[in-house]
Parts: structure tokens; sequence; C-alpha cells
């Protein structure tokens, strides 16, 4: 045998080796089977086991009689009790060879099994439910041009912001956005508008406490400053991973100012609000309704209620398209101006975290 032969041998042997040391954790079945592989871990009444033959594989552990690892591995029993050694198989179910003694159990008294290095499930356990604790940032920017010309000179455009601090028990929201409209050299859009929501729950309840304010401005309704700020109670009616309803109830100041040389008006209110939003298979519908009458003339209210849609963009994680409507009505416009202002609106939304 030339030495390039014998460093083949060499090198099949050790394949050889690595390969039957990967797999020699041992498992028997209650029918007498043997499985050979693997045992990454066993939690939640299953043994999970990674074969040659077949992957990674889980097997009910009442259908398991005995199992034996090659290398220490970490085991949780039923009596509270945890311990660090290889697993032999016994008469009663498993030995394992610990540091300080050997400990026998039954395989039904083995709560879990996880391999060096590895989080035991109380521990991964604890990391998800701090994870589920910790607040984080989601941000929106959209954008919707559209323009004609021809037979009509049309142009509209929009840009919005948003930003969100979520947790389980609180949320902050940023939002603005940007409307401008022509249609044969007439203005008919020129608005802008801003706003904070923060909302908490109450002794980790349903019940929520929120404070919001918004500022804008709109050329077309002559309003040159609007300010409403409100406080108050809110309710989860519903909460959970596909559906999110809240109603609110507080007070609120509404401050206006118009460039039509109408009074400024400003009064207390009330404030109240609808607020909903559901996923519906690929899709999710947002609704708000608000309703804030004045406390000087009950009368003189503005109701605003939004509907929208958003639809992920198949194959781009980050965008979506928003289709929706918008009806703001205000009772007693300043100035004779339209009561109901309804807008369709669509756009393009880049979304991350």
């Amino acid at each position: 045998m030339n030495m390039k032969s014998f460093r083949i041998l060499i090198s099949s042997l050790l394949a050889l080796w690595l390969a039957a040391s990967a797999w020699a954790d041992r498992v028997e079945l209650a029918d007498g089977s043997i499985v050979n592989g693997k045992i990454l871990s066993a939690e939640g009444g299953k043994l999970k086991v990674e074969t040659a033959f077949a992957g990674t594989i889980e097997i009910a552990q009442d259908k398991v009689l005995s199992f034996a690892t090659d290398e220490a591995v970490n085991v949780s029993l039923a009596s509270g009790s945890a311990v660090l050694g290889k697993v032999a198989a016994s008469g009663q179910g498993i030995t394992v060879a610990a540091a300080n003694g050997q400990q026998v159990a039954g395989t039904a008294e083995v709560v879990a099994v996880w391999r060096q290095g590895a989080d035991s499930p109380a521990m991964r356990e604890a990391k998800a439910a701090a994870e589920k604790l910790k607040r984080r940032w989601a941000y929106e920017a959209a954008a919707a041009i559209t323009g004609r010309t021809g037979g009509s000179e049309k142009f509209a455009g929009s840009v919005g912001f948003k930003a969100t601090l979520a947790g389980p028990e609180d949320k902050l929201i940023f939002a603005g956005i940007i409307n401008r409209a022509q249609e044969n050299g007439n203005e008919t859009a020129n608005d802008w508008r801003a706003g904070v929501d923060y909302s908490s729950s109450i002794a980790h309840s349903n019940t929520v406490w929120y404070v919001r304010t918004d500022i804008g401005k709109d050329e077309i309704k002559a309003i040159d400053l609007r300010s409403n700020s409100a406080f108050g109670f809110g309710r989860k009616l519903v909460k959970n991973d596909n559906q999110d309803t809240e109603v609110r109830l507080g007070l609120g100041y509404v401050y206006e100012t118009y460039t039509n040389g109408a009074a400024n008006f400003s009064s207390a209110g009330l404030d109240v609000a609808l607020i909903n939003s559901s996923t519906l298979g690929w899709a999710k519908m947002n609704n708000v309704v608000t309703w804030s009458p004045s406390f000087k003339e009950f009368a003189n209210y503005r109701l605003v209620h939004e509907t929208s849609f958003d639809l992920p963009v198949k194959g781009a994680d980050f965008w979506k398209l928003r289709f929706g409507v918008n009806n703001d009505y205000q009772s007693k416009p300043a100035g004779g101006i339209e009561k109901l202002d309804t807008t369709y609106f669509s756009a393009l939304i880049l979304n991350w975290k």
C-alpha cells in the first residue's frame, strides 16, 4: 500500500468514525423498535431525535421504553431535580451518570432533556415572556401621487409618516400627513395634520387611560389652525392576535382659527371614539370613528370616520398597498364651508421595524 492509498484509507475511517459518533444516541421504543440518532431535546411529552434516515423526528415520550446518550446532557425530572450526565438505558428506564453520583428514573419521570450549551425549556419560556414584554418601534412611510393631462389637468399627492412604540401594556403613536391636489388650475386640497396618541392599561386589565393631541391646517376649509386635545378612559372589547377593538370616552378641548374672517372658536367638549383593527386572511382592516361635540353648543360637533384596508405586496415584506375612505363631517363649519368632506385614498406603504 502506497502513501496515497494509506491517506485515503485513514480519511475514510475517520469519516466513518465521525458519522458513527454523530448518531451514537439510542432510543428504545415500547414495541421493541430501536432508533439511532442524536437526541436533541425532550419536552412537552415529545422526544426530538435527529436521524440519518429521516432527518429530525419527534417521538411520543409515552412510547419510549428507555434511551441512552453518548455525551452528557441535562435531564430534568418530575421530582424537580435537574442533573447533567451521560444517560444509559436501565431496567427501570434510564440511569444518569452525574458528577455527584447516579440518578435512576423511569422515562415517564423525565420532564425535559436538553443538550449542553442550549437553554432549558424553562429558560426559553422566560426569555420568550421577557421578549413579549419589550416595547418595539414600528414605522410606516406612505406616498401617493396621481396626475392627468390632456382634456383636463389634475394632480394629487400626499405623503405621510407614522411611528409606533408598542408593548403589551401601552402604545405611543406619532403620525403626520400632508395632502395637495389641483384640478384645472384650481386647488382642491391643501392641508396637513400631525398628532400624538398615548394609551396604557390600568392594573394589567382591559381598561385603559389615554391622552392625545393633534394640530392641523386646511386651506380649502379656511382653517388656519385646528388644535384638538383630549384625555380619558377606554375599554378593550376584544384583544387577540386577529382583532383589537377599543372604545374611548373622555374630555377634550378644541381651538380653531380661520382664514375667511370668521371668529375664532374654542370650547371644551366630549371625546368619543371607536378604534378597531382586524386581520381578514391576508389583509388587514382598520376602522376609526370619533365624535367630538362641544359643551358650548352641543349641536356643534365634528364626526370623523375612516376605514382602510392594508394589502401586502407579494414577495415584498416591507411593502403594502392601502385603500380607504375618510368622511369628515363638521355640523357647523365656519364661513359656509361644506359640512361633509369625503376623501377616497390609496397609497403605497413602506413599513419596517
